[in-house]
């Protein structure tokens, strides 16, 4: 299930929680100057008590409401720091008119009211939605659970089976309390999905989906994925890199990041200028609505020497002309291979030079 990760609360102000980098950056577009944020955030406070021979200072967790001056990155893409005029504190303490500064991490809730104008929703709900599901990559001896958000891959849990091997007797109990203990795992993390990724060598992954039905008092998609050899954490890794994910998958992030690097790299191979690693390059075309897809390594801004406004804009532009952004790392092979690519690749819709 898409699931949206806003929640309206007038025409000028919504709730938000940026749970993926595409959520992040999209905030960082979105907000302007003039704009309201509240968040909770850190803050020193001097406490001035009496006979003591120094002012003390305390870190206080406290809710801030600030008038935003400026946004940008935090030195890397999972994290905002907007910089205003405080205009609200939960603390008597903190003088309304100095400056703070609010991060804004993934799973950060803050609220955003708009001054001039109002909020765009269908807007927000366009981009502020990505394909979640959970992946459990298992075999007779190990099972990996991880959770899938847009492009974000946490790798959860890794639970062995205790299997003694083929010169015991393989009871169905013993199977029966290997999927006990991996659903034990997992079920925290079905609330937020309504499917279920079964992947792995062998027929096992087959008697886990049938337990899986028999279990869940409500209705889940539960997928298997084939062609993959390996378990637990290499298996989610290895099944996030197959073919037979778009089969199953329809235009999920990690099958249409690598058809893009394929075509990529077949365009850097014929020169025919169809594709792109230079920033210069990918920064006019994409300033002419000519970039269909940007792949950018998560890490990219913190070793780049780039001025972030101008990767902002470029971000901006290919959002403008409905191009598709990737944000990826090495827990995939296209990752690894925009890496070794310099971090930064452009596929283009035509030639403008």
């Amino acid at each position: 299930m898409s699931k949206v990760r806003f929640k309206r609360l007038a025409t000028n102000s919504a709730e938000f929680i940026p749970e993926t980098l595409e959520d992040i950056l999209f905030v960082r577009l979105y907000l302007k100057e003039g704009d309201l944020i509240s968040a909770k955030t850190s803050r020193t406070i001097k406490l001035e008590k009496a006979y003591a021979r120094h002012v003390e200072k305390e870190r206080k967790s406290v809710l801030i409401t600030v008038k935003v001056r400026e946004v940008s990155f935090g030195g890397s893409f999972d994290v905002l720091a907007v910089q205003g005029e405080i205009m609200a504190s939960s603390d008597e303490n903190i003088p309304l008119g100095s400056k703070h500064v609010i991060e804004i991490y993934l799973g950060t809730r803050f609220l955003l009211v708009k001054c001039e104008g109002g909020i765009d929703f269908n807007m927000i709900e366009e981009n502020l939605v990505a394909e979640e599901f959970v992946i459990v990559s298992m075999d007779s001896i190990v099972a990996g659970i991880g959770q899938i958000k847009g492009s974000r891959v946490k790798y959860i849990a890794e639970i062995q089976s205790n299997y003694q091997g083929k010169l015991y007797e393989v009871k169905h109990e013993s199977n029966t309390a290997f999927f006990a203990k991996i659903l034990d795992v997992l079920s925290p993390y079905l609330r937020e999905v309504q499917k279920v990724l079964v992947t792995g060598p062998g027929p096992i992954k087959s008697a886990f989906k049938n337990y899986l039905e028999g279990s869940l008092g409500r209705k889940l998609q539960i997928l298997e994925l084939e062609g993959v050899d390996s378990a637990g954490f290499d298996g989610i890794r290895m099944s996030l890199n197959s073919e037979g994910l778009s089969k199953i998958l329809q235009d999920n992030v990690f099958s249409s990041a690598r058809n893009a690097m394929i075509k990529i790299l077949g365009s850097l191979y014929r020169g025919d200028g169809l594709a792109s690693v230079s920033f210069e390059e990918i920064e006019y075309m994409s300033s002419n609505g000519a970039c269909d897809s940007l792949l950018i390594s998560k890490d990219y801004l913190s070793r780049s020497s780039v001025e972030e406004d101008r990767l902002v804009q470029i971000f901006s532009d290919v959002k403008k002309y409905r191009g598709a952004l990737y944000f990826l790392d090495d827990s995939t092979n296209v990752g690894i291979q925009l890496e070794s690519l310099g971090g930064l690749a452009a596929l283009f819709r035509y030639r403008t030079r």
